[in-house]
């Protein structure tokens, strides 16, 4: 592509494929049996027993899995599918915004098993991530789904508490998996030391059990970013704090020296548990605080550019080797946008995207509550409705007050009688057209 031509560097495409290769060491260690999950064993008996009535004909009710990050969730149900030879359909919560998205992927392979008559594995990752800003029809088509699903279901949360999930209590069977004690962790450690032949000092493993905050994920990258590292443990390892990490990466893009930036970053990689879309949109609210040369602001947005088109190619298709190119472009290649060292030493800031979701969150909470009750009069999506008809209705409110003399009052109380709605609700609606 001609606008990205800074990008075929011979020492940068050198750096991507080394980028690429460690990428793949992070992912070096998977699950293959359930006798490989530690520190849960009560949840994984219940998750067998589960798997024993379904290939026995029993009717189950969906597990929902429950647990904080990094305590083996996720692992453990793509072991006991493989275990059983279920084949795994999956989405997380960026795949299941509404109902067609969910009916689109699930409902068949719910009723139906694959070419070679094996069982398909609903699985639903991330269900407590559906937020209030997503169409509520998905929390009605994934009720359906549970209620029609002729293959078994099992769901994945880190708050079973959650608000946003209500709908699911009562139709599902709660399987909670607790966080791995630091003992626990070291046990990981050493298996998997012990299957790669990988020597690692007791003490080291100590200090990464110890720093991983019960999460089991984040040790295991770790142990890949300390294999062969000679640099001090501490320097490399710190604690799974959110908000110590993104500022972190943060440094390491944009106030590491050109010459070392690319180890730097693959270094930067494990050590957030930021969401690829949230790390975007902190770098893209960063980069003007950091780079003041124009050039180097139009490279760095340009990388950036390519890393959400790859995030979202990966999403979309559910072909996460695209995350690879993802990381050169959005750490590395930002990082490398530079020509010397920053200008500026300004503070970090908050996304301001992302402090505008929060803004909004009462009105577009609102907005999905109005929807709902349009719903049966304008049979449309919640999102379609937010989005045409509320609009619609506000724009005729005011057309009639000023060509036909009506009062407000009496259009928002035909409003009330007609469509069920609340004096705050219609005076939301009649709002709109501003």
């Amino acid at each position: 592509m001609r606008r990205y031509k800074y990008f075929e560097k011979d020492a940068l495409m050198t750096s991507a494929k080394s980028l690429v290769c460690m990428q793949e060491s992070y992912n070096f260690y998977e699950i293959s049996s359930l006798r490989e999950i530690i520190g849960n064993d009560d949840a994984v008996r219940r998750m067998v027993g589960f798997s024993s009535d379904i290939e026995n004909g029993k009717t189950r009710a969906p597990l929902l899995v429950f647990g904080p990050p990094g305590s083996g969730k996720t692992a453990a149900v793509h072991a006991l599918a493989k275990e059983r030879g279920w084949n795994v359909v999956e989405l997380n919560a960026s795949d299941y915004r509404d109902r067609e998205s969910i009916e689109r992927t699930l409902v068949a392979a719910s009723k139906s098993r694959t070419l070679f008559h094996e069982r398909n594995l609903i699985l639903l990752d991330e269900i407590d991530e559906l937020a209030p800003r997503f169409d509520k029809g998905a929390g009605a088509a994934i009720a359906g789904l549970i209620a029609d699903s002729k293959n078994p279901v099992i769901l994945i949360a880190n708050d079973m508490w959650d608000q946003s999930i209500s709908f699911l209590r009562g139709k599902v069977e709660p399987v909670e998996f607790k966080r791995l004690a630091p003992l626990t962790i070291t046990r990981v450690i050493a298996n998997i030391c012990k299957r790669f032949s990988i020597k690692l000092d007791d003490e080291v493993a100590d200090i990464i059990a110890n720093r991983s905050n019960g999460d089991a994920r984040s040790a295991i990258n770790d142990v890949s970013v300390m294999m062969g590292s000679k640099e001090d443990i501490t320097e490399v390892i710190g604690l799974r704090d959110r908000k110590t990490d993104v500022f972190r990466v943060l440094d390491r893009i944009f106030l590491t020296d050109v010459s070392r930036a690319m180890d730097s970053q693959l270094r930067s990689i494990p050590n957030t548990d930021l969401t690829n879309e949230m790390l975007i949109n902190w770098i893209d609210e960063n980069v003007p605080k950091r780079y003041v040369r124009k050039e180097e602001m139009k490279r760095a947005f340009d990388s950036l550019s390519c890393a959400s088109m790859f995030s979202t190619r990966a999403a979309r298709s559910q072909y996460y080797t695209y995350w690879r190119y993802m990381n050169v472009f959005m750490l590395s290649g930002v990082a490398l946008s530079k020509t010397g060292s920053p200008d500026t030493r300004e503070r970090y800031a908050f996304p301001k995207f992302i402090k505008d979701l929060s803004a909004t969150k009462a009105d577009r909470r609102k907005e999905v509550e109005i929807a709902e009750k349009l719903q049966k009069h304008f049979h449309s999506s919640v999102g379609r409705i937010r989005e045409n008809e509320m609009k619609m209705l506000a724009r005729i409110m005011k057309s009639a007050m000023k060509t036909e003399g009506a009062t407000k009052g009496d259009l928002e109380d035909e409003l009330m009688r007609r469509f069920q709605l609340d004096e705050k609700e219609v005076e939301y609606v009649s709002g709109m057209h501003n």
